[in-house]
């Protein structure tokens, strides 16, 4: 029988890893995606400013850092990924919880999968291999005429980074004002960038699997512009598919799962933190997760190891 087990490997569940190794707490990892990172892998290339200790770092980047620290525990705490939860049974002080693949017996629990899968929303018929919803590599658009659909921060953030390599960058808009920062619109018009606003897709050419050219029209004025284009990214944000808690036990409000100061959820013995939870006064931030993952696996530690006094620091690194 497993001493904990971890649902979710992005950003806040390799973190979790990690502490347990630290705390030499018997745990196992599951992952439904097939890689670890969770959420940001749909913006690999794009930039955070908000870690501690770095002035900014990459996405991509963050989630090899993280996959690093925890690298060293893997061997005592496996990560199993294309594994998705299907029932959590409780029992008489454990858990029976099966998935697609496996079937554990595990004292505790900690949900660290962030409420759900997260799919980005389509642009209405438009389907070619150079239209994308994320950004894999920024040389992808060096040179090329660029056609960005959105006007939230994912949007103009791309668009201002892209700017910096392609050809031409147009930052398409189905309304007049912007949802992103207007510090965001300024650099992009400085630099030269192309706004259309507001302007949504009306046709497009399209040969053999590319999109060659679109035709967008202004809402106001049915003023029809015409673009070429190599390639296209759509920016309408995010469909998160939510997970089934009441298959999981636990309580959940507006599909975020109800935690106290602890992590606790409803259910005893069963934690959860990261974007996956509520509780006043939360803050969806990577770095909020990280401080209620050592509350959390403090409490779980206390409940497995209450004869230990001495908590296991970060300068006890196992190599």
């Amino acid at each position: 029988m497993k001493e904990l087990l971890i649902v979710g490997a992005g950003p806040v569940g390799l973190y979790a890893a990690f502490t347990a190794g630290l705390r030499k707490i018997d745990a196992v990892v599951v992952e439904s995606a097939q890689t670890v990172g969770g959420q940001l892998n749909l913006y690999l290339e794009k930039t955070i400013y908000d870690i501690p200790a770095f002035k900014s770092i990459k996405a991509s980047e963050l989630i090899d850092a993280l996959y690093e620290q925890f690298k060293p525990y893997e061997k005592d705490i496996p990560l199993h990924l294309n594994e998705t939860i299907e029932t959590i049974e409780k029992e008489d002080g454990y858990f029976i919880v099966k998935t697609n693949k496996e079937t554990y017996e595990v004292k505790k629990i900690l949900m660290t999968h962030g409420g759900g899968k997260f799919l980005p929303r389509k642009i209405e018929g438009l389907d070619a291999s150079n239209v994308a919803y994320n950004v894999l590599s920024l040389e992808q658009y060096k040179d090329k005429k660029v056609a960005i659909f959105g006007g939230g921060d994912s949007a103009l953030d791309w668009a201002n980074l892209i700017k910096d390599i392609a050809e031409d960058v147009y930052l398409i808009h189905r309304r007049p004002e912007f949802r992103a920062h207007l510090s965001s619109v300024d650099t992009f018009q400085e630099k030269g960038g192309n706004i259309y606003a507001p302007f949504q897709l009306k046709s497009h050419t399209q040969n053999d699997d590319l999109v060659e050219e679109i035709v967008i029209e202004n809402k106001e004025t049915i003023e029809e512009v015409s673009l070429k284009v190599d390639e296209v990214l759509v920016f309408f944000g995010l469909i998160q598919t939510r997970a089934s808690y009441e298959t999981w036990l636990v309580d959940a409000e507006n599909g975020l799962i109800i935690v106290d100061s602890k992590m606790n959820t409803s259910v005893e013995g069963i934690y959860a933190c990261g974007n996956g939870v509520t509780y006043t006064g939360k803050q969806k931030m990577i770095t909020s997760g990280f401080g209620e993952v050592i509350t959390a696996l403090g409490a779980i530690n206390h409940e497995l190891h209450p004869e230990q006094r001495v908590p296991q620091y970060s300068s006890m690194l196992k190599k």
